[in-house]
C-alpha cells in the first residue's frame, strides 16, 4: 500500500489537526507535538462512597474503621464504641439515603439514614438521622457528631440495650434476696405455695450517660412483672436460733415473732427435729408448764387469784382423784401466787384449776390465740388444742399443760408474744399477702401486767436463772411428760423487748436443755 499523508488546518489559528496515515492507522497529533498522548481530564471525588464506606462499618460494629472514616477519629472511635457495647445484644442495620452529586464548588454534602437495631426479642427499634459529609484535602469524609448515632444523642452520651427483668423475687427482711441457707424449711414451703416468679421480661434502648443511666428512653417495651415478696425472716435473728438448737443433741426448735408486728423473724430446726416436717410450725406437743400462763390468765380473769394471792405449793397433792407432784417434789409450803408461777408449782396451778368451771382453760387459751385458725401465706400452721374439761382430774392436768392440752411451738410463740403485746398479734410470714383468720383481741384487765411481772420473776428468782444476765427478759420454763409417761419435753418460752419466742427440745426431760438453747439464742442477738 502506497504511503499518503494529509493535513488540515483550522482556521482563526485555532488547533491544527494532522491526520498521518501510516500503514492504515490514523494518528492526531497537534502542532507542537505531534506525538504527545491526549490530556488526561480531572476526576472529581463523590461523597457517595465515603458515608457508604462509614455505614459499612456501623453494620459490623467496627468502631475503628469507622471512626476512620470519619473527620474526627479520635473523638468518634470511643462513642461508637461504647454504644457498640451498650448495644451488644442487637444488630445494626443502616439504610444510606441518596447523596445528591454536590456543586463543583461544594464542599459539604449530606444523606438521610434509615438506621434499624434489631433486637433479640424478634423486635427492633427504627428512627432516621442525618449523616454530613466534608471534603478534606480533597478527600470527603463523614462530619462525626453524635447525632449520627442518633438524632438526640448528645456529647458523653451513647446508645444502650437495657433489659428489664419481669421476674419477682423472694427478699428477706433487710430487702435482701433470700439466701440459700435461710431456714430451709420454711422457704420450702414458701416457694411451693408462691410458685414461680418468672415473669416477662421487657427493655429499654435509651441515650446514656457516661455512668450508664437513662437520660432519654428512645423506645421501651414494659417487662410484665410478677411481684416481689418479702418474707419477715430477719437473718441475724434466724441464724442465732438456727445455731442455738444446732447445739441441741435432742431434736429442738424455735421460733420467734415480733410482737408489735406479729411478723415471723425465726423459725428454726435442728437435724434430729426436722425428720418430723416443718414441727415448729405444726407439730403438736404437750406445753407443760408453759401453759400455767394460760391456768394464771383464767385465774385472774375470774377473780380467784391475784398477784398476791396466797396458794398452797406442797410437795405433792392429790386433788380428786389424781395425784400432783412437784418436780423434785420441792415443797415451799404457803406463798404468792407469783412465787407459785416462778418456782412453777405444780400443786398450786393444779389446784386453781380444778377451781375453775370447765370451759374456762379454753376461754383463757383463746385469749393468746392458741384456738386461732390461721392462714398464713407460705406455711401451714396450728396454735393450740385445749377442749373443755368437765371433769376434776381433767382440769387438774389441763392446768399444768398435760392431759389433752397439746399446742405448737409457734403457738406458744404466739402465746408470749400476747403478753408482751397486750392483745394477741396477727402472724405473718410474707408482707404483701395478709394473713387472714384470728381475732387480734387483747388481754381483759390487768392480765397482761401480772403476767409481766409474773415471768419477770422466773427470770430473775425462779425456774430460769440463766437467762438473768441477757436483758430484761420475762418466760416461763416447761417439762412436759408425754406417752406412757417416762419421757418428757423441755420448753422455755419469753420475750425479751420486741421479741417473743419459743423453744422445745423434744425428749428433752428437762427444762433445763431448753432455758439453755434460749440463753444460746439471746445471746447471740
Amino acid at each position: 500500500m502506497n504511503k499518503r499523508t494529509k493535513r488540515f488546518v483550522l482556521a482563526g489559528g485555532r488547533l491544527t489537526a494532522v491526520a498521518v496515515i501510516v500503514a492504515g492507522v490514523v494518528v492526531l497529533t497537534s502542532d507542537a507535538s505531534p506525538l504527545a498522548d491526549p490530556p488526561v481530564p480531572t476526576v472529581r471525588p463523590q461523597p457517595g462512597p465515603a458515608a457508604q464506606e462509614f455505614v459499612n462499618w456501623l453494620v459490623r460494629k467496627d468502631a475503628a474503621r469507622a471512626a476512620a472514616a470519619t473527620d474526627a477519629a479520635g473523638a468518634a472511635e470511643p462513642v461508637l464504641f461504647k454504644t457498640f457495647q451498650g448495644m451488644t445484644a442487637t444488630e445494626f442495620h443502616g439504610r444510606l439515603g441518596v447523596v445528591p452529586p454536590p456543586a463543583e464548588s461544594a464542599t459539604t454534602a449530606e444523606a438521610d439514614l434509615d438506621v434499624t437495631w434489631s433486637l433479640p426479642d424478634q423486635t427492633s427499634v427504627k428512627y432516621r438521622t442525618k449523616v454530613e459529609l466534608r471534603l478534606v484535602e480533597g478527600k470527603w469524609r463523614v462530619h462525626w457528631a453524635p447525632t449520627v448515632l442518633h438524632p438526640q444523642l448528645a456529647e458523653g452520651q451513647s446508645l444502650a440495650y437495657l433489659p428489664t427483668s419481669g421476674d419477682g423475687a423472694l427478699l428477706d427482711r433487710t430487702g435482701a434476696p433470700v439466701a440459700p441457707d435461710l431456714a430451709p424449711q420454711v422457704m420450702g414451703s414458701v416457694r411451693r405455695e408462691v410458685g414461680t416468679l418468672t415473669g416477662t421480661p421487657g427493655w429499654q434502648v435509651a441515650l446514656v450517660d457516661p455512668a450508664g443511666v437513662p437520660v432519654t428512653v428512645v423506645q421501651e417495651k414494659k417487662a410484665q412483672a410478677k411481684q416481689t415478696l418479702t418474707v419477715t425472716l430477719d437473718p441475724p435473728v434466724q441464724r442465732a436460733a438456727q445455731a442455738a438448737v444446732d447445739q441441741v443433741q435432742q431434736g429442738a426448735v424455735i421460733v420467734a415473732i415480733e410482737p408489735s408486728s406479729g411478723e415471723i423473724v425465726a423459725v428454726a430446726q435442728n437435724a434430729a427435729a426436722s425428720t418430723g416436717g416443718l414441727v415448729a410450725m405444726q407439730g403438736w406437743y404437750e406445753p407443760g408448764s408453759t401453759f400455767k400462763i394460760v391456768t394464771a390468765a383464767a385465774a385472774l380473769t375470774a377473780g380467784t387469784a391475784s398477784l398476791d394471792t396466797e396458794v398452797e405449793c406442797p410437795g405433792k397433792k392429790t386433788i380428786g382423784t389424781r395425784q400432783i407432784v412437784n418436780d423434785g417434789q420441792f415443797d415451799l409450803g404457803t406463798v404468792s401466787l407469783r412465787q407459785a408461777f416462778a418456782a412453777s408449782c405444780n400443786t398450786s396451778f393444779s389446784q386453781l384449776a380444778a377451781d375453775l368451771p370447765a370451759d374456762a382453760l379454753p376461754r383463757a387459751a383463746s385469749l393468746f390465740g392458741l384456738d386461732a385458725d390461721f392462714t398464713i401465706a407460705g406455711v401451714t400452721t396450728n396454735t393450740g388444742k385445749v377442749p373443755p374439761a368437765g371433769t376434776v382430774p381433767e382440769r387438774v392436768e389441763a392446768g399444768i399443760g398435760q392431759g389433752k392440752v397439746q399446742t405448737t411451738p409457734f403457738g406458744m410463740a404466739l402465746a408470749a408474744a400476747t403478753v408482751a403485746k397486750g392483745s394477741i398479734p396477727t402472724p405473718n410470714l410474707i408482707r404483701e399477702i395478709p394473713t387472714t383468720g384470728g381475732t387480734g383481741r387483747a388481754l381483759p384487765g390487768n392480765v397482761a401486767s401480772a403476767l409481766r411481772t409474773m415471768m419477770r420473776g422466773v427470770v430473775t428468782g425462779g425456774t430460769a436463772t440463766q437467762l438473768a444476765g441477757l436483758g430484761d427478759v420475762r418466760g416461763k420454763t416447761g417439762t412436759a411428760q408425754h406417752g406412757d409417761g417416762t419421757r418428757s419435753h423441755g420448753w422455755f418460752i419469753g420475750y425479751r423487748g420486741d421479741l417473743a419466742f419459743s423453744v422445745v427440745v423434744i425428749d428433752g426431760d428437762t427444762s433445763k436443755v431448753a432455758v439453755g438453747a434460749a440463753a444460746g439464742f439471746l445471746g447471740a442477738i
